[in-house]
Formats: C-alpha cells, sequence, structure tokens
C-alpha cells in the first residue's frame, strides 16, 4: 500500500490520461451528469422530509448541509478511486471493491450495489403503480384498474425508454424532465401549502431528542446516489469537471430539501403527514403534485436501471466491439426487457416489499453512501501524509455512516414487523 499522495492537480492529470485511451463512450455534457445525479438522488423520498423535520423539530434543517457535505466527500472519494492507477480507469463500483479487498470485496460490494439498483428500481415501479391508482381513485371520479395491473402498466412504461436509450448520456434526456417535476412539486408545497397555511392551528418544536435518530437516518438516506456515479462521471465528456458538477447538485438537491422540509413543518407541523401531499387540502394543485412526483418516479427508474444494466452488457461483453450492430441491439433490448419484467414481478407479488426494502437499504445505503468510499479511497490511497481536515472529515462520515445503520436498521425492522403484524404494508397492493 503506498503512502497518500494525490493533490486536486495529480488527480486531473490522471484524469485527463485515463479519458484519453480510446473511450468512445465519453460523449455526455457536464449538464446532462448534473440532472442525472439531481434526478436519481431526489426522488419521492422528498415528500417525507417534512415529516423528518417534525420527528426533530427545527434543528433538523442543519442536518441538510452536514449530511449535503458527506455526500460531496465521498462521491469524490468515490470517483478518485476509479483512477487509483495512474493512466487506467476502473469501469464500476465493484471494480474499486476488488482492487481494495480482492474478490471478497468485489462480491461484497457487488451485493450490495445492485441491491440498491435492483430494489431502488423496484420500489420506484411499485409507487408509480400505486400513485397512479391513487390519483384516478382519489381524483378521477372513477373505479380504476386494480393495483397490480397499474404497477405492471408503469414496468410496460418503463421499459421502452430503458431498451431504447442506452448510456447514461442519452438517459439523461430523461433525467431533466424528472428534475422539472420535482420543482413543480416543490413549488406545490409551498405556494398551495402557503395558501391555506394557518398558523392557530399549528404546533413547532425547536429540539426532539428522542426521535433524532429517526429523523437523521431519514434525512442520511434522502443523499443515496452513489451507486450511479462511476456510470455517471464515465459517459462525461470533461471527467475533469466531476468534483464541480457533483457539488452543485447536491446543493441543488440540499435546496430543494431545504425548502420543502422547512414550508411542511412551518404550515402543519407536529401533524404534517409523509408524504406531504397527503397535509395539503384537496384541489387541483394537490393532483398536480401527485402528478408530478409520479412523472419523476417514472423518469428517474431507468437511471438505477441502466445502472445496473451497463454492469452486465459489460460482463456479457454486449458491445459493438464484439458484435454487429443489430446483435448488439437486440440482446441489449432482450436483456433489459427481462430486466425490468424481473423487477415489476417482484413490484406486484413480494408482500410487503417496501418495509422489507427499507430494512436492506439501511444497511446498503449506508455501506455504499458512507462507510464503502472511505474504506476503498484509505485502502487504495493509504493512511500516510493525508490533510487534518481529510482524516476528521473521513471520520465524522464514518461515525454517520454507523449512526445511520443503526438507527436505520432498527426503524426498519419496526415497520416491518408492524406491517406483518397489521398485514397492511406503507405500499399496499
Amino acid at each position: 500500500m503506498e503512502e497518500f499522495k494525490l493533490d486536486n492537480k495529480e488527480h486531473i492529470d490522471q484524469i485527463s490520461v485515463a479519458s484519453a485511451t480510446g473511450d468512445d463512450h465519453r460523449t455526455g455534457s457536464s449538464f446532462g451528469a448534473y440532472f442525472n445525479i439531481v434526478c436519481a438522488i431526489a426522488g419521492s423520498g422528498i415528500l417525507g422530509l417534512p415529516a423528518a423535520v417534525a420527528k426533530g423539530g427545527w434543528i433538523m434543517l442543519g442536518f441538510f448541509g452536514l449530511v449535503a457535505v458527506v455526500s460531496i466527500f465521498t462521491g469524490r472519494l468515490l470517483v478518485e478511486c476509479l483512477y487509483y492507477k495512474p493512466g487506467e480507469r476502473l469501469q464500476e463500483l465493484p471494480d474499486i471493491g476488488e482492487a481494495a479487498f480482492g474478490k471478497l470485496g468485489r462480491y461484497f460490494t457487488k451485493f450490495f450495489h445492485y441491491t440498491i439498483s435492483l430494489s431502488g428500481a423496484t420500489i420506484y415501479i411499485l409507487l408509480t403503480g400505486t400513485s397512479i391508482f391513487k390519483v384516478l381513485n382519489d381524483y378521477g371520479g372513477v373505479q380504476p384498474l386494480a393495483v397490480r395491473t397499474w404497477i405492471m402498466i408503469a414496468g410496460m412504461i418503463v421499459v421502452v425508454p430503458f431498451s431504447l436509450l442506452k448510456s447514461m448520456k442519452e438517459v439523461a434526456l430523461l433525467s431533466v424532465l424528472g428534475v422539472l417535476a420535482t420543482v413543480v412539486v416543490v413549488f406545490v408545497v409551498v405556494i398551495w401549502g402557503g395558501i391555506n397555511y394557518d398558523p392557530s392551528t399549528v404546533q413547532n418544536d425547536t429540539f426532539v431528542f428522542e426521535n433524532l435518530p429517526s429523523a437523521l437516518a431519514t434525512i442520511a438516506f434522502s443523499y443515496g446516489g452513489n451507486v450511479v456515479y462511476p456510470h455517471v462521471e464515465g459517459s462525461m465528456r470533461h471527467p475533469r469537471s466531476w468534483n464541480r458538477v457533483l457539488t452543485f447538485a447536491i446543493m441543488s438537491i440540499t435546496a430543494m430539501y431545504i425548502i420543502t422540509g422547512l414550508c411542511g413543518y412551518l404550515y402543519y407541523g407536529r401533524g404534517v403527514s409523509s408524504p406531504i401531499l397527503e397535509s395539503l387540502p384537496t384541489g387541483t394543485a394537490t393532483l398536480i403534485g401527485y402528478v408530478a412526483i409520479t412523472a419523476h418516479v417514472l423518469l428517474a427508474t431507468p437511471i438505477y436501471l441502466c445502472s445496473f444494466a451497463l454492469e452486465q452488457e459489460n460482463f456479457l461483453k454486449i458491445d459493438r466491439k464484439y458484435m454487429s450492430k443489430w446483435r448488439e441491439f437486440g440482446l441489449r433490448v432482450a436483456l433489459r426487457c427481462t430486466i425490468c419484467a424481473s423487477v415489476t414481478v417482484v413490484a406486484m407479488f413480494v408482500p410487503y416489499f417496501s418495509e422489507l426494502m427499507a430494512l436492506v437499504g439501511a444497511l446498503a445505503n449506508c455501506m455504499i453512501v458512507f462507510l464503502l468510499p472511505v474504506a476503498f479511497h484509505y485502502r487504495l490511497y493509504g493512511v500516510k501524509n493525508r490533510p487534518l481536515s481529510q482524516n476528521i472529515t473521513a471520520g465524522l462520515v464514518v461515525l454517520l455512516g454507523l449512526f445511520g445503520l443503526c438507527a436505520g436498521t432498527f426503524f426498519a425492522s419496526r415497520d416491518l414487523i408492524t406491517a406483518i403484524e397489521t398485514g397492511k404494508s406503507s405500499a399496499s397492493h
């Protein structure tokens, strides 16, 4: 293990050499990478953040900034690990795990990586189907098809762009629309909630200590997105812009989170619902919010699936370097249809899937977002000669990750037990 010597200039030089070695996939813009990150991270979880603030009180708003700094820090470490060999670039997250800890590290990383990618996409398809059912039932004035049917329809919609848009560069087109949909949701919460705000009926707390673990775990998990970073950065025409793109993306996400959390808690206080849209008065604006968040979830699903599919295609050598254009296209579409069909079936028939994946995700997110990037970086670049500030930050990241792992696992286990005892899932079919 060599001593840590990587500074920003050296990192830029390594990226320049590695990205000039004939990689013809680097055609995406920094603009597209920005939207891919924002769309992948700022999902439907944004609707639960006012309730997270309500659990811990106003002090929770400060934790958004803390977790944002941590997310930027670990995102930079993760991408630096891709370039730990001068003039070369690792392709995927499991490659980093193998470089750092051998075959065991690869399989360990792959388990958590695939868990997040596939479970995230499955939950998104599940949420899309249930959201469409709710909108038609509550606002359409008609009795819609069964929830499972809408989940199947959601999977059929997702498979079209997922199969036809090959890389993160092409998926970025969907990400732009997904981010715009999220912005619409934020505006609905801020404006529609503000119009109906009655301060005489609201109670707010500054700090609620006993609920701090649950609230902080919710906020920490709302920044999970590291699984797509290698493929997003790998698609960029100018990879040296990664740190800047990542920082702007996380800052944008944090701004939306703080605005939504602040306004939702201000308007509805301790009684705010999760999702926040259930606290808003019934009307056209609330309907627009439901439609917008459903659109976002639908558009974000191909990002998670694309990350997983690109790794399988790399493993199976489904690439024009090894076969004709049409054979590559046919095999890619067949593989992606199979992947999408599989996660849709799981979303339709596995009971208590949301609660089960929240439990697994509590472990997987903390590993991928907080703990593993630090472990990888220190293993590959060594411990010596690092700036004191980096060591302190890394230590805080590890503590936050362990805290989120323990708290998240506890509360997710409790929710799963409650769902089994009551026979009712949070995303009931």
